[in-house]
């Protein structure tokens, strides 16, 4: 079984040549795919000399920033292998993470995703790791947390899995992160891919969501730990966060319009644009004042 690995990067820092030596380390990997949503010229020089001197490198450059989703689906295209691996550039793997993953692929033949156990750099389970389905009433208990009130009620379990049950052993779960996931490639062609709709954010619980709506298995895979530097891409918050709120409408709207009255899927969408443009001089501020200090070090 071959692998290909698909990394999508914008402006990420020197950790994303950690990621690809630990990508490279991988046996089963037989290429890696970077989809260049842009970077500085050192970073584009050094990625293009890694092109011209092996062959295993490819650089995919769009020309501009076309989001995650089409950058996934950019190298998802181009890739030879039976199985793709999504890997964020501020992921670094351990060896033999590949291997476990294909063992579990090799186990259980109802297996359509894997994701690894994402976890901090002191070692412990990292928020996002595992999820449930975000629906728009979850949505609400995690901003009210009225969960507090009700702490073990099945109708008011929070959105992020990290703090509940076993991290290290492997178990189905409804979503994953997409900052390091594995699938046959068969599996992702037949599923669709990612939705280009979603620029930033959701992107990995869409297609998780759609997986499942399949009948494939969604398996979180505790005992491949992965760690993810959070943070490492010079990105504007506002630019974040619009993104962030825009995706989140479209995905309820999406999944959501047959099951909850439209009158609840407007006011979480109003509630959602609202929280923009309340911290957006904030955000607003930050990225000036982030991007006076970058004038100033260069």
């Amino acid at each position: 079984m071959t692998v290909s690995a698909v990394i999508v990067t914008y402006w990420t820092g020197p950790v994303l040549f950690d990621c690809l030596d630990s990508v490279l380390a991988q046996p089963e990997i037989t290429e890696i795919l970077i989809v260049n949503n842009g970077n500085s010229a050192a970073t584009v020089k050094q990625l293009q000399g890694l092109a011209d001197s092996r062959k295993e490198f490819k650089v995919i450059d769009p020309g501009r920033n076309t989001g995650f989703a089409a950058g996934c689906n950019m190298g998802a295209e181009q890739a030879n292998g039976d199985f793709l691996t999504f890997v964020n550039p501020d992921c670094v793997l351990q060896p033999g993470t590949i291997t476990k993953i294909l063992d579990v692929f090799e186990e259980r033949s109802d297996a359509w995703l894997c994701g690894g156990r994402l976890q901090n750099p002191d070692g412990t389970e990292q928020q996002g790791s595992r999820r449930e389905v975000l629906t728009p009433w979850r949505a609400v208990v995690e901003i009210t947390r009225i969960d507090k009130l009700f702490p073990n009620h099945p109708y008011f379990r929070r959105f992020h899995m990290h703090e509940s049950g076993t991290p290290d052993v492997i178990q189905e779960v409804p979503t994953v992160s997409g900052a390091f996931m594995v699938i046959p490639k068969r599996r992702y062609e037949r599923v669709g891919g990612m939705d280009e709709n979603l620029f930033l954010h959701l992107d990995d619980s869409d297609l998780c969501v759609r997986i499942l709506k399949q009948g494939g298995k969604v398996l979180f895979c505790g005992n491949v730990p992965v760690m993810h530097h959070l943070s490492t891409s010079d990105v504007s918050r506002t630019f974040i966060n619009w993104h962030k709120t825009r995706s989140t409408s479209y995905y309820f709207y999406k999944h959501f319009s047959d099951s909850y009255p439209s009158w609840f899927l407007g006011f979480i969408t109003f509630l959602g644009w609202t929280r923009f443009f309340l911290i957006t001089p904030f955000t607003l501020l930050k990225d000036c004042f982030g991007m006076i200090r970058r004038l100033i070090t260069h």
